[in-house]
């Protein structure tokens, strides 16, 4: 066969697939043959495909128009020895369509091979989308991992709602029996979220949020959230025997009572670390100081002993979900007081 043969043989074959992938198109079905080897070779004599392999005996061969048909392959490059240069159009091997029930691609071993094998040198191994909302793009099962993944960032995830869910499930991690890893991380049926820090039976395991948990501590430059001697404050004046007062830590003044800072407090701090002090006391007397609407006592929060006294105490404090506190006083005596901030739970 002579050159120009050749280059019109190559010519045909060209039109005769732009001919298949038209059809293709306008039928919406994909390719549902086995596709030939990604690069292969045409042997312009007898018209066969073979593989890149080197001994004829080895070498797959299939019908020039059956690979056309599968593989969905273009022609490409100089002819050189009888030879012609295939390459792949798309995918090595595609399903495209309506699956209604059945899985669009279907794979398994019955080995400790792989199923499913996916590389790319720079584009993406594996691209799944679920198209409605409830849908999956990538679910994954394994009797010991579920996924695997390995790279400069293992795993990226975005999510409208939430990037990462997971489900509570089992018991507190330090109850385990089992062997654990050092970086695992778990979300108990009691909804409490766990880090290993050192591998062992059980290991060493941290909370890190969750119901029950006061969460990341903020510490903040001290300020000032409430003081019962200035009448700027709604609830103001000295606290007598008996009586309760319900305050906010939300925002922070200054010592002459003028707003300083919205929310000095965020909105979901669970609790603060606080210096509670007491001013002009009368008699012997102690406050409690408990989250808010608790009138309830249990411990006292400061003492005095005297009268005229100054004094304060640090201590942690939990909040209400309103960033409240209840000063109750069921002491025999009165006194004004004061409640500054130097950090809060998150």
């Amino acid at each position: 066969m002579s050159d120009s043969d050749l280059a019109d043989e190559v010519r045909r074959l060209r039109a005769e697939l732009d001919e298949m992938k038209q059809l293709l198109g306008n039928s919406g079905r994909g390719l549902s043959r086995p596709a030939v080897p990604a690069w292969a070779a045409i042997d312009a004599d007898d018209g066969t495909v073979r593989s890149d392999s080197e001994s004829d005996s080895d070498a797959s061969s299939v019908s020039r128009r059956h690979a056309l048909h599968t593989a969905g392959v273009i022609v490409a490059g100089a002819l050189a020895g009888g030879i012609a240069t295939v390459a792949t159009a798309g995918p090595a091997a595609a399903a495209s369509g309506v699956f209604n029930g059945a899985p669009a691609v279907s794979a398994s071993t019955s080995g400790s091979g792989t199923a499913v094998l996916a590389t790319a040198n720079s584009g993406i191994g594996v691209d799944a989308y679920a198209y409605n909302l409830d849908g999956i793009g990538v679910s994954a099962y394994g009797g010991s991992v579920g996924g695997s993944f390995q790279g400069t960032v293992g795993v990226v995830a975005y999510g409208i709602d939430a990037d990462i869910r997971m489900f509570p499930n089992g018991n507190p991690p330090p109850l385990f029996s089992t062997a654990q890893l050092v970086g695992s991380i778990k979300l108990d049926s009691n909804r409490v979220l766990w880090l290993c820090v050192e591998s062992g039976t059980p290991g060493v395991w941290q909370q890190i949020g969750g119901l029950g948990v006061a969460g990341a501590y903020h510490a903040v430059t001290p300020s000032r959230v409430y003081d019962s001697r200035l009448s700027t404050y709604p609830l103001n004046g000295v606290l007598s025997s008996g009586q309760n007062r319900t305050i906010s830590v939300a925002n922070s003044y200054n010592t002459n009572g003028v707003l300083v800072t919205s929310n000095f407090v965020p909105a979901g701090a669970t609790a603060v670390f606080a210096n509670v002090g007491v001013v002009n006391t009368v008699g012997e007397g102690w406050l409690a100081v408990n989250p808010g609407g608790v009138t309830a006592v249990s411990a006292s929060t400061i003492n005095w002993s005297a009268n005229g006294q100054i004094l304060a105490n640090g201590v942690a404090l939990t909040l209400n979900g309103s960033r409240q506190l209840t000063v109750v006083n069921g002491s025999p005596g009165s006194t004004n007081f004061f409640i500054d901030i130097t950090g809060y739970w998150l």
